[in-house]
């Protein structure tokens, strides 16, 4: 019953995905695209459509883009927005935004990238960082140039659809129009994500590249402005705005947007006193986390590991430990780390290519190969058991996984959350937001890891500098749009599993997305009908969902 359900409303989304729009003014051609697409100065879609059918939630965030090209330079260009109608009158809850895409050179090269012997080494420039579209832009002749088209649906915005048009202008004279229709399922997602993301925001990135001199009062406003934005986007920053013990963290303690906060390791009398505080909340426990050791490699590191969790647990027993490893020596005793770390970790955080059940070397030793379970089952084991596993990705692995590189495709990014859901993994690290420290300027370079290698782009940066721009605070990126996206997807799938799916059914449409961690949909199209049927199944089964 549920494949032939979602058979019928794989059908539906296809029909949405047949558009019609209005003629721009010759010489002028505008089309949409999906969020997930990167778009290339070069690109062209003679099929493109100049409308466009968005879906998404109450209490949600999804987005579409608008490309333009011209056959002339223009130099004044705005697009905006129509206020959203709901049967010919204004719509409350509906807000669109629209971004300027920016480009970064990269040099799309092997072995991070599958790219054939021809391509490698060629340079090319791709769009990531975001900013306002409230000025106008030039748009060079024969160029490609795409907006990030962003609507939000309040928990108040009425089901149904909503019409924006949206406008592109220069000199004063329209020359395209483009209809996007915003469908707003009636069902609403809850604040609190249904797993966890977290990551570094760096003050001392922050303050060089925003505003070198400013004073410890200033660096407290902006971080605190860049903690809510990470948070806007279903991302927990490592580090409150204010120390735990502090009175004034309690808001955010209490924030159901916060999913995880990492408390540091004091001496026994702060741990006694954090203790004591976190334990006067359940809610409050589980989303502490203690990240004292990161990536241990050796028998000796594992071994300091476990020293500082026993003895962070003889005096915090509810304490949640999480340090994350791809590296697995042979322990005594034939342990190896997993075992080795049992009762001293309990958030599980491998990286991503290590649950690959078809390269089990990725994680095992030769000698660990001959006698362990894939390592996938062996944490489904400590899921069981309440503990949580996470994954995570940095500089690498390149592909054929996914990860976060600027030059790879969108679908790449927001694909690493429906991989978190088929390995039952509730939770994401990402080690940096902002890391910034080897480069100038983010705006222009994002080879930020050019230590590890030159060509691997935005690793540990998924914001910019607002200041380049003129925005008070931070900047998004295509790729943090993405991360907000595929959480928001890991919630669909999991309140579909809430609302009496079996979870193996629920595998089912996740596997025609992504059957392994190296198998997975390329067509921006096939993820928007997978994600449009889930819509409508959800909003058949809202009155069965918990709360």
């Amino acid at each position: 019953m549920a494949a032939r359900s979602l058979t019928l409303l794989l059908a539906a989304g296809l029909l949405l995905s047949v558009l019609s729009g209005c003629a721009p003014r010759k010489g002028t051609v505008m089309w949409f695209e999906h969020s997930t697409k990167k778009i290339l100065h070069g690109y062209e879609n003679p099929a493109g459509h100049a409308a466009y059918t968005l879906c998404l939630a109450k209490n949600e965030y999804e987005a579409c883009q608008l490309a333009v090209r011209f056959t002339e330079d223009r130099t004044d260009l705005t697009l905006t927005a129509s206020a959203p109608a709901l049967n010919g009158k204004t719509s409350n809850g509906i807000r669109v935004e629209i971004f300027n895409e920016h480009y970064i050179p990269v040099t799309m090269s092997a072995p991070f990238l599958a790219v054939s012997p021809e391509e490698d080494g060629r340079a090319e420039e791709y769009p990531d960082a975001l900013s306002p579209h409230d000025a106008p832009v030039s748009v060079p002749a024969d160029t490609t140039q795409p907006f990030y088209v962003l609507v939000h649906a309040g928990r108040e915005a009425e089901a149904g659809d909503h019409e924006v048009v949206l406008t592109a202008q220069s000199g004063g004279t329209v020359l395209g129009e483009a209809i996007l229709t915003v469908h707003v399922w009636d069902f609403v997602l809850d604040d609190t994500p249904a797993m966890a993301a977290v990551s570094d925001i760096s003050r001392y990135s922050m303050e060089r590249k925003e505003a070198p001199s400013m004073d410890a009062e200033e660096s407290q406003r902006l971080y605190e402005k860049y903690y809510e934005f990470a948070l806007e986007h279903h991302v927990n920053p490592y580090t409150l705005p204010y120390d735990v013990l502090d009175d004034r963290a309690d808001k955010y303690l209490d924030d159901p947007r916060v999913t995880g906060f990492r408390v540091k390791y004091g001496d026994d009398n702060y741990l006694r006193a954090v203790a004591e505080k976190l334990s006067r909340k359940p809610e409050w426990l589980k989303k502490a986390y203690f990240y004292f050791l990161d990536e241990p490699n050796t028998e000796d590191r594992y071994m300091d590991l476990v020293q500082l969790s026993r003895h962070l647990l003889e005096i915090f027993p509810q304490a949640r430990i999480v340090s994350p490893f791809f590296v697995n020596p042979d322990m005594y005793l034939g342990n190896d780390a997993l075992d080795y770390c049992f009762g001293s970790v309990n958030i599980w955080c491998l990286k991503l290519f290590c649950f690959d059940r078809d390269r089990p070397e990725n994680i095992y030793t030769a000698k660990q190969l001959r006698k362990l379970a894939p390592i996938a089952d062996r944490l489904a084991e400590r899921r069981a058991m309440g503990e949580d596993v996470w994954s995570y990705v940095c500089w690498e692995p390149g592909e054929p996984y996914l990860n976060l590189y600027i030059n790879m495709q969108g679908m790449q990014h927001r694909l690493i959350f429906w991989q978190n859901y088929l390995l039952g993994a509730n939770g994401f690290l990402y080690w940096s937001s902002n890391y910034w420290d080897r480069i100038n300027d983010p705006w222009e370079n994002g080879a930020t890891v050019n230590d590890l290698s030159p060509y691997v782009y935005g690793d540990g940066s998924l914001l910019y500098n607002g200041s380049k721009v003129g925005v008070d605070g931070p900047c998004s990126s295509l790729r943090l749009e993405a991360v907000r996206d595929g959480v928001d997807d890991y919630t669909y799938l999991s309140m579909l599993e809430q609302s009496g799916m079996a979870r193996e059914d629920v595998l089912k449409i996740v596997k025609r997305l992504t059957a392994s961690l190296t198998e997975y949909a390329e067509n921006d199209d096939q993820l928007y009908r997978v994600r449009y049927a889930l819509g409508g199944m959800l909003e058949k089964t809202a009155c069965n969902l918990p709360g």
